[in-house]
Order: C-alpha cells, then structure tokens, then sequence
C-alpha cells in the first residue's frame, strides 16, 4: 500500500480558479453519468485530487495503474479502533472504487486527479451529495429490468 491523502478542495474550485473560501473539503460528489453497475443507488461518483509523488514509487517499478490502486486500497481503510470501543469504526470517505485516473503536477506538486465511486451517497467529506437513480437518465444497458 502507498500512503497518500486527499487534497483539500474549495467549493467552486473547478469553475472559478480565482474563488477563495475557508471552507475546505476532500472532494466533490459528480454527477456525470457513468457505465457503471449500481449507479444512482449503490453508487456515486466522486471527484478527487490524491497527494502523492507518484514518480517515486513508478521508479521502484510500479506501473501507473499499481499505484493508484495501491493509494485507493489505502483511502479505503478504516481508522483505528479507539480504546473501549464496540463498534468497528468505517472507512472515512466510503468503499471506494476506481473509474479514472490521470498523473498531474502543479506549483503544489504531484497528484493524481481521480473519478472514483463511493457506497455514500452523503458524505460530510465531500461538497454536495450524490443524486438518486430517478434523477438521472441511465443508458438502456444500465437500467434495472
């Protein structure tokens, strides 16, 4: 496993480069249709930016696809148990999964900027929540028979 973390994201980020806010959060909820099984009611994209030099660990022989499974297989784990607890604790943003990645760099540093789904539909971790099944239109291969 590579450790890695999610880069913290403004609310509009994406759309206006120049909007600054103190509220920060890990990633947006997407609501692009995907190809995939399940979406809309088991689950939902999400947009993220993982912080990791990536360069490092292609070097010692990884491929670009082991190193974001490796990172995801890290997000996916769940904190320790605190002392006295009962309850297992869940992982902090879901059971992730991948769609696609791409390798980026900025003034910032490396990154890989990723559309991954969740099993949450909200999450306190992500700006917005992710839309139902109803309110999306799913291609004919996709749609429940």
């Amino acid at each position: 496993m590579i450790e890695c973390q999610l880069r913290d994201l403004g609310e509009f980020q994406y759309v206006l480069s120049m909007h600054k806010t103190k509220k920060k959060r890990k990633g947006y909820y997407s609501h692009s249709v995907l190809p995939v099984k399940g979406l809309g009611r088991e689950r939902w994209p999400i947009v993220v930016q993982i912080d990791v030099d990536y360069q490092k660990y292609i070097e010692q022989g990884l491929t670009q696809d082991e190193v974001i499974e490796q990172c995801v297989e890290f997000l996916n784990q769940a904190p320790p148990r605190k002392k006295y607890a009962k309850k297992k604790p869940k992982p902090p943003y879901g059971h992730l999964e991948i769609y696609k990645a791409s390798f980026k760099e900025d003034e910032n540093g490396k990154y890989i900027e990723a559309e991954l789904t969740t099993d949450q539909r909200k999450n306190k971790n992500f700006w917005r929540e992710g839309i139902k099944q109803g309110k999306i239109k799913l291609p004919s291969k996709l749609r429940r028979k």
